[in-house]
This record gives structure tokens, C-alpha cells and sequence, in this order.
């Protein structure tokens, strides 16, 4: 008999192939355990699963092959660093490590290989966009001008996307400027997703369906043989997670957001003023929602503890696709980012500009530009809380109708075209004006029609 863990991994046609692929997916949502109850039902499956996927077998099987070939150069380098310092001492001759003639090869290489587009060498001046009288609107092609150096040069970014490694340095939110009250979120929870704690906390519970039974051999026990260690913040983060649950009396003296950045030393005295003063000074807006999407650390490792918290419904699915988004309307005020080091001169700027104005919750009821200067810092007493609680189950429906739409990317057919509209456009109903500044001037104001020509499809909900 074929061993457990290449049962149901290659069959024949016919019949054959629907009992391997009946078997595909083995993955559930929970397993129970002693310190933890979801507050909600678990689903029975994993989502997202799709016919056309290659399911868990696959993954697991090229990830301990990647796995290995790494392991096996490992040893390699080390034996041969073992050798060669045996030979002639250490440190070892830079001849023997240095990589410079590797890199150079490389370079010399380089401009052979074709570039962005099949058929483009890199260093080709000319490729951009033409029109088209498709649903997708404006898309990469062969007339007209696109900077040739995006091909060609290293890029710094930033972005709420996810996983993403070293997720506090990588965000979108580490180069927004702070506002007048110090905080660069005016979500008045005053905690970001990042850093709110888990429900409960790893390890996991075995996953009996993914465990070899008895003798089989089990990579686990071989290569895992280690437990996590406690959670230090464990605690805190728990008191954190409770913190919300206020009494009556709590809820009516609650204070303001602004006497709590008072207290913290954090207002910027200067820039509250021209808040106040001028509506339109280009400076840190208090309207802007920040939508973080998961939290928890979703890095991409594999122990990432990633959206562990009790309203989840499928907390074995360890999913860390993320999409979180920083959302503005015209009341919002200015979204200002510190952009260092820029030495090409091209910034660019992925864009849902089909969301509509109303999503925007925190300018929810404003009659004007940073409702006259103090957004939602006034808020104190049942007032706050009320505001509080919008804003939890506004994050929480962001989540959820997140996750949704990544289900819904993920069960596209591969084989067919990918989408390239999906219904996206230029903005809502109606014209407008888009402005943005550079180092405090503006530098350009574009109506509906000049932000249309500007605003470009390069794929699959990834406008720019």
C-alpha cells in the first residue's frame, strides 16, 4: 500500500482522478481545546477552495522540497567552509565567498532579457498606454508614453496590503504623518490593529487530519520538535481585549480624545491652530479612516498568529491575505505622507477611487473640512463610547467584507483571462477636483476628466 503521505496525490483519468481530487482538501476550522471557546460557530471547511487549486498535498510537498534543496546547500557551504578553513585558516580567502563577479555577470545579462512585457528589452524608451473601448478602460500597451525606468530601477514601497514582511516598518501608516493630536489613525480607540492581542494563544491544537498516523513517518515530530513559548504580553493583551467593556457610569465620564492627547504630551499646538484657521493649510487631515483589516502579526512566516480572535469563523484557516485600505473624502482634510529618499523622480499611488464618499465613517455627520478644526477629538462621555462602538463594528464589517472579496479573487478561474474590470472606475458620480501637493505646494488639480486620463489600470485591482 502507498504510504499516507502520497495517497491521493497522482491519479489516472476516469474515476480515479475524482477520488484524488474528492481528496484534495483536508482542512477544517477548529480543533477543540481546554482554555479557548470561539464566540462563534466554526465553519466546517476552510473557504476559498477551488477545483482548480492545487490544494495542501501540493503545497506541502513543494514546500519541504524548497525546504530541503535549501538544507542540503546549506550543508553544503558549511562543509566547504569547514574545509577550506581547515586548509588555510580563517577568516576564509574572500575569493571563496565574495560575490561581486556573480553580480556583475548579472548585470551584464540584464539587458537581453525582455522587460516588463514580452518582446520589450529593458532600456526601451517607449511603452505605454493606449485607449480602449473595453469595460477595463485605460490599460498598458503599445502607444503612447510609460516611464521605461520603472523596469529598470529598485523601488521603495509602502502599503496595508498583506502579509507583508516586518509588518510595522512596511505599513502605509509608517510614512503618514501625524496629526495635530499626534496620532496618525484618528480612529479614537486609540489602539491599532497591529498591536491589539490575540483571544488566545499559540500553539494550535494538532490538526488530526493533517497528522500521519501511527508508524508513519510524522516531518512534524522531526523538524518541529519545539514548542512555542508563552506569550508575555498575554496579560496585557487581554486587558486590552477587555478594555471596552465599560460600566454605565464608566461610559458617561469618559473623556475626550483630545484631553487624553493633552495628557500624553502629543498636540502639536501649531498645527491645531491652522487647522482652525485655515481649512485648506496642507496639513494632517482629522477625517481620514484607516481601515487595517487583520490584526495580529500576518508576516507571512508560517507562525505568524495572525486575526486570532474570537468573531472569526474559521480560526484553523491561518489565512493572512489582507487588504487594508487608508480612506479620505472631501472633508477629510489633507492625507500627507513623509516620502524619503526619492532619487528618480516617480511616486505612484495605487487608488480605489470607485469607493463612494459615505464610507468614509469618521467624517460621518461633518458639514465641514475637518468638522471646523477638532474632527472627533470633542467627543467625551456616552457621546465617545456611542463613537467607540461605531468604529468596532465598522472594522469588524470591513474584515469580514474584506475577506469576502479575497474568497471571491481567489475562486477565479486561472484559466480563463483575468479580470481586468470588475466594475472599478474613475470615481463616483459627478465631478470633482483632485489636488495633490509635493513639499507643501501644490503641484496639480485635476477635475474628473484630468484624474481619468491620469488613472491607469496595470491589472487586476491594481489601479494607479
Amino acid at each position: 500500500t502507498l504510504p499516507w503521505a502520497a495517497r491521493y496525490d497522482k491519479c489516472g483519468p476516469g474515476g480515479a482522478a475524482a477520488l484524488c481530487d474528492s481528496q484534495k482538501y483536508d482542512g477544517k476550522c477548529w480543533v477543540e481545546r481546554e482554555d479557548f471557546t470561539p464566540a462563534v460557530k466554526q465553519d466546517d471547511l476552510v473557504g476559498g477552495q477551488a477545483k482548480w487549486h492545487p490544494g495542501p498535498k501540493v503545497h506541502r510537498a513543494r514546500g519541504r522540497a524548497l525546504a530541503l534543496s535549501v538544507l542540503f546547500m546549506l550543508q553544503h557551504a558549511l562543509d566547504k567552509w569547514e574545509e577550506l578553513g581547515t586548509e588555510s585558516g580563517h577568516p576564509v580567502a574572500e575569493e571563496h565567498w565574495h560575490v561581486t563577479d556573480f553580480y556583475n555577470g548579472i548585470k551584464e545579462k540584464v539587458p537581453t532579457v525582455d522587460g516588463c512585457y514580452p518582446g520589450w528589452k529593458i532600456g526601451v524608451t517607449r511603452r505605454g498606454l493606449r485607449e480602449t473601448n473595453q469595460t477595463d478602460g485605460r490599460r498598458l500597451d503599445l502607444e503612447g508614453e510609460w516611464p521605461s525606468r520603472l523596469c529598470n530601477i529598485p523601488m521603495q514601497g509602502r502599503t496595508l496590503w498583506g502579509p507583508r514582511n516586518n509588518p510595522m516598518e512596511s505599513s502605509l501608516l509608517s510614512i503618514l504623518k501625524p496629526n495635530a493630536f499626534g496620532d496618525v489613525d484618528p480612529n479614537i480607540l486609540g489602539s491599532p490593529a497591529y498591536m491589539k492581542g490575540p483571544d488566545y494563544f499559540p500553539p494550535d491544537r494538532a490538526a488530526p487530519w493533517s497528522t500521519p498516523p501511527e508508524p508513519e513517518v510524522n516531518p512534524w515530530e522531526i523538524a518541529g520538535s519545539r514548542r512555542l513559548l508563552d506569550n508575555a504580553n498575554a496579560s496585557s493583551a487581554q486587558q486590552i481585549n477587555s478594555g471596552n467593556i465599560l460600566s454605565g457610569i464608566e461610559k458617561e465620564n469618559l473623556p475626550s480624545a483630545e484631553e487624553e492627547a493633552i495628557a500624553r504630551g502629543k498636540v502639536n499646538a501649531t498645527a491645531l491652530r491652522i487647522l482652525a484657521e485655515d481649512p485648506d493649510a496642507i496639513v494632517p487631515g482629522l477625517g481620514i479612516d484607516v481601515k487595517w483589516g487583520l490584526s495580529g502579526v500576518c508576516d507571512g512566516t508560517t507562525h505568524a498568529w495572525c486575526e486570532r480572535t474570537k468573531d472569526v469563523k474559521c480560526l484553523y484557516s491561518a489565512a493572512q491575505d489582507n487588504r487594508g485600505v487608508i480612506c479620505f473624502n472631501p472633508l477629510s482634510g489633507w492625507v500627507v505622507f513623509d516620502v524619503k529618499n526619492v532619487k528618480n523622480g516617480f511616486i505612484g499611488a495605487r487608488i480605489e477611487a470607485w469607493r463612494g464618499a459615505g464610507e468614509i465613517e469618521t467624517a460621518k455627520g461633518w458639514k465641514e473640512v475637518n468638522n471646523g478644526g477638532s474632527g472627533n477629538y470633542k467627543k467625551e462621555g456616552l457621546e465617545r463610547h456611542l463613537l467607540q462602538k461605531a468604529q468596532q463594528e465598522r472594522d469588524a464589517r470591513y474584515v469580514e467584507e474584506m475577506t469576502n472579496r479575497i474568497e471571491e479573487d481567489m475562486l477565479l478561474d486561472d484559466s480563463s483571462p483575468r479580470r481586468l474590470g470588475g466594475g472599478q472606475s474613475c470615481g463616483a458620480s459627478g465631478d470633482y477636483i483632485f489636488e495633490f501637493a509635493i513639499n507643501g505646494k501644490i503641484v496639480a488639480s485635476w477635475d474628473k476628466d484630468a484624474f481619468c486620463a491620469h488613472y491607469t489600470r496595470t491589472g487586476y485591482n491594481m489601479d494607479l
